[in-house]
C-alpha cells in the first residue's frame, strides 16, 4: 500500500511539473514594482500576474513594421496629453534596415536586431537638446531566450554628443546595469486589455558631471509592442544633471 501510494505521488508531482513547464511560471509583481508603476501609469492599469515562459522571438513582442502609435501620458510634466508617436524605418546603403521608435515628440531610439534574435537600442537622440547619446554595448530592449524572472547584469560607455557635430562630445561616463525580464501580467489600457511581458531596467553611474541612477519599465504584448512604459522624457536633463524627468505613458491606439 505505502508503496503504491508513493507511486501515486510521484505520478503527481511528475504531472503537475509537465504542466507548470507547459503552462509557464506565474510570477507575481514585486510590491516596490508594483508601487513605482502604479504611481507612474495610475490605478487599475496593472492587474493579475499570469504565466511566463521564455521569450523564444524577440520580434513577436515588438514587432518591427512602420506604424503610427498614440499614447496617454499619465505621469510627468505633459501629464493628460496625447501624443502621437511612430515605429520609422530606414534602408542602409548594404540593405540592412534601421528603425526608429518616439519616446516622445523630440525623444527617438535608435533600434537593431542582432543575428542572435536579440532587439538592441545603441543610440538615442533628442532634438530638443540637439544631442545624441551613444551606449557602448548598446542598451537591451527585448532579449532572446530569457527566463521568466531571470536577471543579466551589464555594464556601458555612455557618450553624449551634439546633432549638428557628432564628434563634439561634450559628456562621457560608465553605467552599471540590471536588465530584469519580471514577468507578464494582464494590462488594461485605453487600447484595450492584453496579456503582455514585463522588462524593468534599472541602471548608476557618471555621466559628466552627475551621478545618476533610474529603473525604467516597458510593458510589451504580443503583435502588438509597447502597450505601457516608463522612461525619461528629457535626455540631457537626466543624464547630464540628474533631473528626474521620468513620465509614464499607456496604448490609446496601436
Amino acid at each position: 500500500m505505502r508503496r503504491t501510494v508513493g507511486i501515486l505521488l510521484l505520478a503527481i508531482v511528475g504531472l503537475w511539473r509537465t504542466t507548470a513547464r507547459a503552462d509557464g511560471i506565474v510570477l507575481p509583481l514585486p510590491p516596490e514594482d508594483q508601487q513605482r508603476i502604479t504611481a507612474k501609469l495610475g490605478p487599475g492599469v496593472i492587474g493579475n500576474a499570469l504565466p511566463s515562459k521564455q521569450i523564444t522571438d524577440s520580434s513577436s513582442y515588438f514587432p518591427l513594421r512602420e506604424r503610427v502609435l498614440t499614447y496617454q501620458v499619465t505621469a510627468g510634466a505633459n501629464a493628460g496629453k496625447v501624443q502621437t508617436l511612430g515605429l520609422t524605418k530606414a534602408e542602409r546603403p548594404s540593405g540592412q534596415s534601421a528603425w526608429r521608435f518616439q519616446f516622445t515628440p523630440s525623444l527617438a531610439g535608435f533600434l537593431r536586431q542582432t543575428s542572435t534574435g536579440d532587439l538592441i537600442m545603441p543610440a538615442v537622440t533628442d532634438v530638443s537638446e540637439g544631442v545624441v547619446v551613444v551606449s557602448t554595448p548598446a542598451n537591451p530592449f527585448i532579449t532572446k531566450g530569457m527566463q521568466p524572472g531571470e536577471t543579466r547584469s551589464y555594464s556601458q560607455q555612455v557618450s553624449v554628443n551634439y546633432l549638428d557635430d557628432p564628434t563634439d562630445q561634450r559628456y562621457s561616463g560608465s553605467l552599471n546595469g540590471t536588465y530584469t525580464y519580471v514577468g507578464t501580467y494582464q494590462v488594461t489600457v485605453p487600447a484595450g486589455t492584453y496579456k503582455a511581458v514585463l522588462f524593468r531596467v534599472k541602471f548608476e553611474g557618471k555621466v559628466g558631471p552627475a551621478h545618476t541612477r533610474d529603473t525604467q519599465y516597458n510593458f510589451f504584448a504580443p503583435g502588438i509592442g509597447a502597450v505601457a512604459m516608463i522612461t525619461q522624457e528629457d535626455v540631457e536633463a537626466f543624464w547630464i544633471y540628474n533631473v528626474d524627468t521620468s513620465t509614464g505613458k499607456v496604448l490609446m491606439s496601436p
